[in-house]
């Protein structure tokens, strides 16, 4: 029978971005820390609109929150929670919708593995539809970057969505339903359905090594679909050299230090390329297959790399490609190891989880709280951090639940560019989101 993918197991499901503004984060910023339980004397957020003193002045101009139009001229490289390499255009005006998938191991039909979703040869790579405006959200200022992709769930109840910032867009894409019986009496892949999956993306992108190089904290969230989607969590240090050889050092107790994979070249994309390079766990058939991905983003003055792994599997004999099945994906993100200081970080940030839930985080001081943008009023659905910045790792800002105890998860922050990554243990498993600073 089909499993639908839609609030997965306690715990989490494999990420995204955009941006807003000032009078956004003073309706919701108070509005998240309260919802969460947390008591915060909040300065004013000043400007945009709703809220206020009636004696306040009327402001000069309404900042936008993001450009205010975008063709497909404009083209936004990023990575998916399913481990795709994707190119994601939208055109304001025309009202469309375009995604290119560039690498990928999803495949394009149910009980197969090949073709997939990337494979020219065999049909076309772009899935395309139209946009609808989004008004689902606080104000009309946020809900002018917020688009709603008409046909690309596959859960009609759970549209999925894009948010377009100065630099950044992220949200969701076409999701997949996946299913294989296997070969060899391995690699099987329960039948389960996406409704979508998450997206980060980036106008501009750094591909130059000797730019990027340097040392790097990383984090992120992978499963394995023929070990029945088994979730892991990625937890990591990286020292990226500019000629393309690194070291990744995992933090996990006992975790070696290793080159992963080949070295990062410039793929024909922009982005870095590792080819072989190891999953967390083991591949389920076969050797290492699976390819790294680097999205080296520019943003904010900073650069922000995102990475994905991009799957293996093969069960033909006639292809000329290796059997085998290292079909582990997902997403991550790193950020110099450079220490920063409390308050230097505050704001309101907006993404999607591994849940396949959209998130917004609110930072102020040490304090933090997630929750739901579109149900932002359900104190059920948030969740209130306390912000550690003494950093035994520099640039690491562990969390604790603000209503925690000694068995509540221990979490952690790292940031570049504006862009955030959160990994936090839940009920056992990984529980990963990205977020784009909002305002």
């Amino acid at each position: 029978m089909e499993r639908i993918v839609t609030r997965p197991r306690a715990g989490t499901r494999c990420p995204n971005n955009r941006i807003v503004s000032t009078g956004a984060a003073r309706r919701w910023l108070p509005r998240a820390l309260l919802a969460a339980g947390t008591v915060l004397a909040l300065a004013a957020c000043g400007g945009g609109e709703g809220g206020g003193s009636s004696n306040a002045a009327p402001a000069a101009s309404v900042v936008r929150l993001c450009p205010a139009a975008v063709d497909y001229s404009t083209p936004y490289l990023g990575g998916t929670g399913s481990g795709e390499l994707v190119k994601v255009q939208i055109d304001t005006k025309q009202m469309t919708w375009a995604v290119t998938f560039l690498d990928s191991s999803v495949p394009r039909t149910p009980g197969t593995v090949q073709p997939t979703r990337s494979d020219t040869a065999s049909g076309s790579n772009v899935i395309s539809g139209t946009l609808t405006q989004e008004t689902g959200l606080p104000t009309d200022k946020l809900n002018q970057c917020a688009f709603r992709l008409n046909g690309a769930s596959l859960d009609p109840a759970r549209p999925a969505r894009l948010f377009l910032g100065e630099g950044v867009m992220g949200g969701t894409i076409p999701g997949a339903r996946i299913q294989f019986n296997g070969v060899a009496g391995a690699g099987a892949v329960p039948d389960t359905t996406f409704p979508y999956f998450q997206f980060i993306g980036f106008s501009q992108i750094e591909s130059d090594l000797t730019k990027v190089a340097g040392n790097y904290n990383g984090s992120g969230f992978h499963e394995v679909p023929s070990k029945n989607f088994q979730w892991v969590a990625q937890d990591y240090r990286m020292a990226l050299a500019a000629d393309g050889s690194f070291t990744v050092c995992d933090n996990a107790a006992g975790g070696a230090c290793r080159q992963k994979g080949n070295k990062f070249t410039v793929h024909s994309s922009g982005a870095l390329l590792s080819t072989n390079y190891a999953g967390e766990l083991p591949p389920t058939l076969g050797g290492t297959m699976g390819r790294a991905y680097l999205i080296v983003g520019k943003l904010r003055g900073a650069l922000v790399p995102v990475m994905i792994r991009v799957g293996y599997a093969n069960a033909s004999f006639t292809n000329l490609q290796p059997i085998g099945a290292d079909d582990e994906i997902g997403i991550g993100m790193m950020a110099p190891a450079v220490s920063a200081t409390q308050g230097s970080l505050n704001g309101e940030y907006i993404g999607v989880d591994s849940s396949f839930e959209y998130r917004t985080t609110a930072l102020v001081g040490d304090a933090a709280a997630m929750l739901d943008p579109f149900r932002a009023s359900d104190a059920t659905l948030a969740i209130a951090l306390k912000l550690d910045y003494s950093q035994t790792t520099a640039g690491v800002i562990r969390t604790t639940r603000k209503d925690g105890n000694a068995t509540t998860p221990i979490g952690k922050f790292m940031f570049t560019g504006g862009v955030f990554g959160f990994l936090e243990t839940r009920g056992g498993s990984p529980y990963f989101t990205i977020g784009a600073f909002v305002e």
